[in-house]
């Protein structure tokens, strides 16, 4: 009987160890799979290409706003170029206007508008014919205004605001100097001024040049 009993003894030791040896077994695979299952999804990458797109958009944007400047120096051109065409314009009147045997040349400046004109004058040893040469540049641009004023549809800018005349001697002398101005011609044309008042504030801007003489006198 002691023999059956070490026999027991030993096939239930031997069981045990079977079993605590396939327990180990089956315990140790759980750690080892949940292992290899985290390391084997690396998944967030998707995020990662969203960056790129939002600095492109950033990019793209910049060249919109160079754009309106050029605009704005276009326009100031074109201001510009106008004003030079009014001033030619009446320019060509100015010297189309005068007298018909007098020799004049004339020059804008719109950007100090402003127009320079320089009148030969016939003969400075006779009074009429200074007189007349005198009062010529005021009645021909005083002629331009009240054609401006009275046409609604042309714009005064094409008149200088001040015209500035130089009378010369047949040798090429500076015989005298004066200057017309536009809100003096509009005062007459609006009858603010009458026509002694108009001519005496003419005649106050005369200056003598290195020319001149008194003969006539």
């Amino acid at each position: 009987m002691s023999n059956v009993r070490t026999i027991i003894r030993s096939v239930a030791i031997a069981l045990l160890i079977i079993s605590a040896g396939c327990s180990a077994f089956a315990g140790g695979s759980g750690p080892t799979e949940e292992k290899a299952t985290s390391t084997l999804t690396p998944e967030p990458t998707s995020e990662v290409t969203e960056t790129p797109t939002s600095v492109a958009t950033e990019t793209e944007s910049d060249p919109i706003d160079t754009e309106e400047p050029e605009t704005e120096t276009e326009s100031a051109t074109e201001g510009e170029l106008s004003k030079v065409k009014k001033f030619e314009k009446f320019d060509e009147e100015m010297e189309y206007l005068s007298r018909d045997d007098a020799s004049v040349e004339g020059e804008a400046f719109p950007e100090n508008d402003s127009y320079h004109l320089t009148y030969e004058m016939r003969d400075t040893t006779n009074r009429t014919k200074t007189v007349n040469d005198r009062l010529d540049p005021l009645w021909t641009y005083y002629v331009i205004v009240e054609e401006y004023n009275n046409n609604d549809e042309q714009d005064h800018t094409y008149i200088p605001d001040t015209v500035n005349v130089t009378f010369t001697t047949e040798d090429g002398g500076v015989f005298e100097t004066t200057h017309i101005k536009y809100i003096w011609a509009y005062k007459y044309y609006t009858d603010e001024w009458s026509l002694r008042i108009f001519m005496a504030k003419y005649g106050s801007t005369t200056e003598e040049g290195p020319a001149y003489h008194d003969n006539w006198r």
